[in-house]
């Protein structure tokens, strides 16, 4: 567990990626001072998730489908379409997350990468494999469509919503869940949206999302604004927790010394 601090500012860590600067702006735009710190491969800082009380998962290329024991699947994709480095740079990261204890929210790719280290697999193109349409982007455009979100969960409980339009963006999706994962929401189609812990007693916060929120066009929509604000406030809390459990072990450490002169 790393040592509580104080709470002028807020250190995320940020996968990067080719629209790294949408994220950046994203929580640059909070209540709170937040500092983006970028996670990348090319600046071979992976230590620097030291420095983070949260991390963000981006969005990006196509997780490689020998991580979800698909390797058929290789030569139905573009070179250009993984990135072998990314995937390897941002599997440790997760890892080192969950050893460390940190929120994570999985955004896109992020949510697709996690559930394929968690042991799931993805649909490899959705008009491919289901004949579903609308997820990806029409001449670079955002798609925009509904989702349904169940109840109960923590999306549910973050937006106060059971559904509402998302941006779209992406021809993967989740297929089988990874382990102890469950599902926060749906397309109509029905496309899986949001993904979660099964059981969120004794972890951390993590919330997978298959839209862009740091992107959408209504910044104050719930799927965008509350999500942002319920990760911040997730570390916010956990913070004051961690200095609080701190303080008693400092006091009891001053008390045995007191006993024992």
């Amino acid at each position: 567990m790393k040592t509580p601090t104080q709470l002028n500012s807020i250190k995320i860590g940020v996968t990067d990626c080719a629209r790294y600067a949408n994220y950046e702006r994203w929580f640059l735009d909070a209540s709170i001072k937040v500092d983006v710190i970028r996670l990348s491969y090319h600046l071979n800082n992976i230590d620097d998730i030291d420095k983070c009380q949260g991390i963000v998962l981006s969005g990006g290329e196509d997780v490689d489908p020998r991580r979800y024991r698909r390797p058929d699947l290789l030569g139905q994709l573009e070179f250009t379409d993984i990135d072998e480095k990314r995937d390897e740079f941002e599997w440790e990261i997760i890892e080192r997350a969950l050893k460390l204890q940190l929120p994570i929210l999985g955004i896109c790719r992020g949510m697709q990468l996690f559930n394929v280290y968690q042991g799931g697999t993805l649909v490899f193109d959705i008009p491919k494999v289901t004949n579903i349409n609308g997820h990806a982007k029409t001449q670079g455009i955002d798609q925009r469509h509904e989702i349904h979100v169940v109840e109960k969960s923590l999306l549910n409980e973050i937006t106060g919503c059971v559904k509402g339009a998302v941006n779209s963006s992406h021809h993967q999706c989740v297929e089988t869940l990874g382990k102890n994962l469950s599902i926060a929401a749906r397309a109509e189609d029905p496309i899986v949206e949001a993904v979660q812990w099964q059981n969120t007693n004794g972890y951390p916060f993590y919330l997978g999302v298959q839209w862009h929120p740091e992107r959408m066009v209504d910044q104050d929509s719930p799927f965008s604004y509350n999500i942002r604000q319920a990760f911040l406030d997730y570390i916010i809390e956990h913070e004051k927790s961690l200095t609080k459990t701190h303080s008693t072990e400092e006091d009891d450490i001053l008390e045995n010394i007191s006993n024992h002169q």
